[in-house]
């Protein structure tokens, strides 16, 4: 479910002073529930399974391998990534600056080509880059009323220039309607196969 961006504002999240030049584009009340000793990190893996069918299968797939295709042809995915360089604007390294800590103290494993800023219990983000855009995926632990978490998922963005801007408005109507509530759905699977597993290796331990 999109929910208002208010509501990822009300936290004491640190990714708030970290990204004050980049605008929340999205935010999402994500289809899981994690327990009090579950840190937000463990979410990734259903995340990563996720955005891999997403982009693989079904119409959300072909948008995706679409944009890949006229990226490819454009020369838009032809500057050097963040994941291979560490431009001086990038939000890894803002992060390091503000921690007083080296890029290289930062962990170094992203996924598809995100790449981590940081890993914390209430809180994770990743970011990527290419000539459109600078953007971040953030995921914060939210409490509910039963006494377990819920997870937002905030995507944050600073569109390139005009070109950008218009690129950004042009994929939305695909992104808000196709895209998010394939992707979304499928974390909402990926994160119940993830509990069942966990809850079947404890019996066996037990």
């Amino acid at each position: 479910m999109r929910i208002n961006k208010e509501e990822h504002l009300k936290h004491a999240w640190r990714v708030h002073r970290l990204l004050p030049d980049l605008r929340i584009e999205d935010v999402w009340d994500l289809p899981v529930e994690l327990d009090t000793d579950q840190y937000i990190g463990e979410l990734n893996a259903s995340f990563v399974q996720a955005l891999e069918a997403t982009t693989s299968s079904g119409l959300a797939g072909w948008l995706f391998r679409l944009r890949f295709f006229i990226g490819k042809v454009l020369g838009w995915e032809d500057t050097p990534k963040t994941k291979e360089t560490m431009p001086a604007g990038s939000i890894r390294k803002r992060y390091a600056n503000q921690e007083g800590l080296s890029t290289l103290d930062v962990e170094y494993t992203g996924f598809a080509d995100f790449v981590p800023v940081y890993d914390l219990k209430e809180e994770m983000l990743s970011e990527i880059e290419n000539v459109t855009v600078l953007a971040a995926v953030h995921f914060g632990r939210v409490l509910k009323e039963n006494g377990q978490y819920g997870v937002q998922m905030t995507v944050y963005v600073k569109p390139k220039g005009l070109f950008g801007e218009v690129y950004m408005q042009l994929i939305k109507p695909f992104r808000l309607l196709i895209v998010y509530p394939v992707m979304l759905k499928l974390i909402g699977r990926q994160w119940e196969k993830f509990q069942q597993r966990k809850v079947s290796g404890q019996q066996s331990v037990n």
